[in-house]
């Protein structure tokens, strides 16, 4: 092959990959051209439209940031909050790029609300829009607020750099129930097709002066019914959901020993959460089958728990009883008040008996508040550490 042959063919090889890495980036956008969402709210403004709410990054070393933005209103220290109002969240967003000059990025947005006039509505629409538009994370947390979304974006923090952080740092303690958007849509698609949902409220400003200088925390849990809001659920009843839709994860049960005056709590260490139904002579039961293992966390009674296995036993019963009676309590407000499958009892019938789900599908909703409802539970109390104060105090008496 003569030279001048291959420095032609070596320049074809260079114009080609020159090309390919041209071609990568030409929709490239400079971070300086984004306006990264933090934060997003959707709120009924009448029977018409909603409002879209955007918690937005500022940059450090913007100086005024409406310069770049848009007029904007009040936000988090570090953020800014932008609304406008649409029929639907894709008009709405559409409005709200009109009034910035960058380009509105979803990317880094990692909770959702939903003001609760919003809810009582639907929020079927504006699920669907947020799981076919591309930017949105299907891993974002969804709540429900008291009042209005917009406003808890608002809020200023004093610990974290804005509210939307507050939110997903107590949604990753798993203290209370997490919902994430593609959660949501597989939930109210279910068979059941209802959804429970962490719900937001604001706790009262320590400087009545400065109203804006609180937080929004998860108090409860809202309960959704093809898209609506049934009912909101309280910390006990929320406790219960947990234990029933395994999603128990962090908790401290504490009891009152028959036996003896003051307390016991004990840590959990890890829990598992089986569900069984059953058709018999045409009555629909549900057994839910518990089991946890637990750490002493502390004694404050009299009772010998170290050297007593039969102290242990009676503790473990009496931990068994409490969680019954959280899962029977939350069972009965969801059959005979919310009237609400929110435990996807629905979607259990449904693989077992195939054929029976088929003939009452269309009645689940009155078949549901009918279910037979029996609780197994087992507790395993670990580690019962030293002897409390008192029961020392007792054993070194003369």
């Amino acid at each position: 092959m003569s030279e001048g042959l291959r420095l032609r063919r070596y320049s074809k090889l260079s114009a080609i990959l020159l090309c390919i890495l041209l071609a990568g980036c030409w929709d490239r956008k400079e971070i300086n051209d984004l306006a990264l969402v933090t934060g997003v709210a959707i709120d009924r403004k009448d029977d018409k439209q909603i409002e879209l709410s955007l918690q937005i990054f500022i940059p450090k070393g913007s100086s005024d940031p409406s310069q770049s933005l848009g007029e904007a209103n009040s936000g988090s220290g570090g953020t800014l909050v932008q609304s406008a109002y649409g029929e639907n969240v894709a008009e709405a967003l559409s409005q709200l790029q009109k009034k910035m000059s960058r380009q509105i990025f979803w990317g880094h947005s990692e909770v959702i609300l939903f003001g609760k006039e919003r809810v009582e509505q639907n929020i079927r629409d504006d699920i669907d829009f947020l799981l076919r538009a591309s930017q949105p994370r299907e891993r974002s947390y969804v709540y429900v607020t008291k009042g209005r979304g917009k406003k808890i974006l608002e809020l200023h923090s004093m610990i974290e750099r804005n509210t939307s952080e507050v939110l997903r740092e107590m949604s990753n303690t798993r203290t209370s129930y997490t919902t994430t958007l593609a959660q949501l849509s597989k939930m109210l698609n279910d068979e059941g097709q209802a959804a429970v949902v962490p719900w937001v409220e604001q706790l009262p400003p320590v400087n009545p002066a400065k109203p804006d200088r609180a937080v929004g925390y998860i108090n409860g849990t809202a309960l959704l019914r093809q898209g609506k809001l049934s009912g909101v659920a309280d910390d006990k009843m929320t406790r219960g959901i947990l234990w029933i839709k395994n999603e128990m994860n962090n908790a401290v049960i504490t009891i009152h020993p028959k036996e003896s005056e003051g307390t016991v709590s004990a840590q959990l260490l890890h829990s598992k959460t089986k569900l069984s139904p059953s058709i018999v002579d045409g009555k629909w039961k549900m057994k839910i089958s518990v089991s946890c293992k637990n750490d002493l966390l502390q004694n404050t009674t009299k009772l010998n728990v170290l050297q007593d296995e039969k102290t242990i036993k009676e503790i473990e019963t009496d931990i068994i009883e409490n969680i019954n009676s959280r899962i029977m309590l939350t069972i009965h407000k969801a059959q005979k008040v919310y009237k609400t499958d929110i435990f996807d009892f629905g979607n259990e019938f449904h693989q077992h008996y195939p054929r029976e789900w088929a003939k009452h599908k269309k009645d689940w909703y009155e078949l549901f508040q009918t279910v037979e409802v029996t609780i197994e539970t087992k507790v395993d109390l670990s580690r019962p550490g030293m002897f409390n104060s008192q029961s020392m105090k007792t054993a070194s008496a003369p």
